[in-house]
């Protein structure tokens, strides 16, 4: 990346910050700008991307895309019961039959509703467009890479350091939980989560998986964090095959039983994490996990470290994932949430390699490349310095 552009990066990031903190000023606008968050785009599949970005008023918004060089452009909007996107803030669109080994653009379009009768509606001003796309998701069949960032904690400064670091391409990022420290309102969300999103996608040219932490749990808005990311079958667990490599993403929950003082009687994870239980056998037990070349596990919370150091043991829930994995042939595990990276080998009772990236004062980029045969995973500090660098044969 140019340095310019990571100048514009981290200064972007920094005024979110500000806005975040109630800080900065802004010279009028010229005319009334109608986009508040820019596109972020989601990984949904191989073939399938889902893009959403919010509105400063209630409007329209659908997506028109092209991957022949804006020759054709298709168009997707968010269909609900045959209601299409309208008089709403937040946008959301999937885009479907994308060619994986070409790459795309978009335009998100919305206009804003001056009034919304029940038999007729009348706009402000015309409607307005904002274009940007991604790379190839997948150019190759042979080859995938990832990055994964984790435990931001509302750190804004921590994206554009770690950026620098990206210097090869990569496939998506996972934002792999605990990127907020709690949600308490809309603003948070935007500051913190779909803002940071939408510049990681803009800057890398690839999209994003947003996979819940535990901290994402909490707070008086928590319950509304769906509302805002288009989700893989409207949850926040799932899987996808990428070339060589099957990935399934996991959703942990919390680090505590269901009757902890802390959660005051509202939460249920022990019916969540059976059902997400039940999901991941059926899923390893399936073709698609079985005849892959690699098979990877991203998760927010590890079940176990060592043999001697069994995560949370007091959540039966989450050991309940680790006793699936361990018959699973799973390649490698990707998780989060212990703020203290590291790589960790095989043993007894977690029969595969796993890394775990650090934050936020140790925050990481980790970066896993499949070519062929080979996995290689590295992971960088905070300086650059490559603190992880190994290899799996497939």
């Amino acid at each position: 990346m140019m340095a310019s552009a990571m100048t514009l990066f981290a200064s972007r990031i920094l005024k979110a910050q500000d806005a975040a903190n109630g800080e900065g000023t802004a010279e009028p606008p010229k005319e009334e700008p109608l986009f508040e968050i820019k596109p972020y785009v989601q990984l949904m599949g191989p073939d399938s991307v889902g893009i959403g970005w919010m509105t400063a008023k209630k409007a329209t918004g659908y997506v028109t895309w092209s991957q022949d060089d804006g020759a054709t452009w298709n168009k997707a909007w968010r269909e609900e019961d045959g209601l299409l996107d309208a008089n709403d803030i937040i946008h959301r669109a999937v885009i479907g039959g994308v060619d994986p080994a070409k790459p795309l653009r978009w335009r998100v379009h919305s206009r804003a509703f001056d009034t919304f009768g029940p038999y007729k509606v009348s706009y402000r001003g015309e409607e307005q467009t904002l274009e940007g796309g991604i790379r190839a998701i997948l150019p190759r069949q042979d080859a995938v890479s990832f990055a994964m960032l984790n435990d931001v904690h509302q750190t804004l400064p921590i994206y554009p350091t770690l950026k620098a670091y990206v210097k090869e391409p990569v496939n998506f990022t996972v934002f792999n939980g605990d990127i907020l420290n709690h949600i308490e309102d809309e603003a948070s969300v935007k500051a913190f989560l779909l803002n940071p999103l939408a510049l990681w996608t803009e800057a890398t040219g690839a999209p994003c998986w947003y996979l819940r932490g535990n901290h994402e749990t909490r707070g008086a808005f928590a319950r509304h964090l769906r509302d805002y990311l288009p989700l893989v079958e409207g949850r926040f667990y799932g899987a996808v095959t990428l070339g060589p490599a099957r990935f399934v993403f996991l959703d942990t929950g919390e680090d505590k039983r269901d009757d902890h003082a802390e959660y005051s009687g509202l939460t249920d994870f022990d019916g969540y994490l059976a059902r997400q239980t039940a999901w991941l056998k059926a899923e390893t037990a399936g073709e698609a996990w079985r005849s892959a070349k690699f098979r990877i596990v991203i998760e927010h919370i590890p079940a176990t470290i060592t043999a001697a150091r069994r995560y949370s043991p007091s959540v039966p829930r989450i050991l309940a994932l680790q006793e699936v994995l361990k018959t699973a042939n799973v390649s490698a595990m990707f998780a989060a949430h212990l703020h203290r990276r590291g790589w960790h080998e095989p043993e007894a009772e977690r029969p595969y390699p796993m890394i775990v990236g650090g934050g936020p004062k140790s925050a990481t980029l980790t970066r896993c490349d499949i070519v062929g045969g080979t996995m290689r995973i590295s992971q960088f500090d905070m300086s650059g310095e490559r603190v992880v660098d190994e290899e799996i044969k497939g």
